[in-house]
């Protein structure tokens, strides 16, 4: 039976696998306070599948205006910030 919890929350172990990192890099950045932040149930430490989500989204978007902008500055005539 699959815990009823498992779509809503993930555990340190399976946010390490969803990011391929290892379960040492989380528990580093949840000591160092980095996001996304831990949710506490009893003495399991959790992550909000929607707090692991909005992050990867922001994280895809900085990328994609980061690319963006590198793109835009190597393409002559293309309008952009260059100094």
């Amino acid at each position: 039976m699959e815990n009823a919890m498992s779509p809503t929350f993930l555990t340190s172990l399976e946010l390490a696998d969803r990011w391929r990192v290892s379960p040492r890099t989380i528990e580093d950045w949840r000591r160092r306070r980095r996001p996304p932040h831990p949710v506490r149930i009893g003495r399991r430490v959790l992550y909000r599948l929607a707090d692991v989500e909005a992050l990867e989204r922001a994280e895809l978007a900085r990328l994609s205006c980061a690319t963006m902008a590198e793109f835009v500055g190597t393409v002559p005539g293309a309008t952009g910030s260059q100094s």
